[in-house]
C-alpha cells in the first residue's frame, strides 16, 4: 500500500501467494520478506508493516 510511506495508491501492485504465518498471525513470511502485525492498523490502511523494506501491507485471507 506504502513504498518509503508514500501512497502507492492508484498504481498498487497485488500479488497472489501463500504467506507462511507464525501460530498467532503476528508475523508472516513470503519472498524472503518478513510482515509484522500492525496493532490498531497502520497510518495507511494497511495490516502487516515489512521489516525489510519498512512498508505496510494490506495482507488478506481469500
Amino acid at each position: 500500500m506504502t513504498e518509503n510511506r508514500e501512497y502507492k495508491y492508484p498504481y498498487h501492485s497485488s500479488e497472489l501467494g501463500e504467506i507462511e504465518f507464525t501460530r498467532n498471525f503476528n508475523t508472516g513470511y513470503f519472498k524472503e520478506l518478513t510482515f509484522k502485525k500492525i496493532k490498531g492498523g497502520g497510518n495507511f490502511g494497511g495490516n502487516y508493516i515489512c521489516v525489510e523494506q519498512n512498508d505496510e501491507y494490506r495482507i488478506s485471507k481469500y
